[in-house]
């Protein structure tokens, strides 16, 4: 089974959540997502500081033995997507030193589970992790190739990205479900 993931209206639903109430958790929650960065890339002592954003591209300092990344700022049509400007604005607002986000991982984790509730996603599935899950999982379904995928995640083994081809937990919960629900007893055949 592949690690556990929300659906892209999940996470539509926990970005707009988050701005309502925070500029920077939204921010801090749609990098995570759309870069496949763990909590601690993110808000951690190595996490992303002013220098990491550079000429339209975020540079991640990957950690547990994943590779350095150097990715562009993604643009998007729809607002709650669109972390360019955002990024942008606020590096240039903060020294190069200076981390972007100045959270803890428990900060992070409780602002993440906050926004998640609110937006009506499963406890199961609101710790900050999924949103690299969720990343990895969107970017195989719309047809990415696994070597890009690994590569913008920053694994150094294929092995580690290989884990998301197997089958969804709700793709597995929607087939027994459906296999249960569908059964007639043998008396009705």
């Amino acid at each position: 089974m592949i690690p556990k993931s929300l659906k892209r209206e999940q996470i539509h639903r926990l970005l707009e959540e988050a701005k309502k109430t925070s500029e920077r958790d939204w921010l801090m929650i749609l990098v995570a997502y759309l870069h496949g960065l763990r909590a601690s890339e993110v808000v951690g002592p190595k996490g992303l500081k002013g220098r990491s954003i550079a000429d339209g591209f975020l540079t991640a300092v990957r950690l547990k033995g994943s590779e350095t990344t150097v990715q562009p700022l993604l643009a998007n049509a729809d607002p709650l997507l669109d972390e360019r400007k955002a990024l942008i604005d606020l590096a240039a607002k903060s020294n190069a030193r200076q981390r972007l986000f100045p959270l803890s991982r428990f900060q992070f984790f409780r602002a993440l589970r906050r926004h998640a509730k609110a937006a009506g996603i499963p406890l199961h599935l609101a710790h900050p992790h999924v949103l690299k899950h969720s990343c990895a999982t969107h970017a195989l379904e719309a047809g990415v190739p696994l070597p890009i995928v690994q590569a913008w995640l920053g694994h150094a083994s294929g092995a580690s990205t290989m884990r998301y081809m197997g089958a969804s937990e709700d793709q597995v919960n929607r087939a027994i479900t459906q296999a249960f629900a569908e059964q007639q007893p043998a008396s009705d055949r």
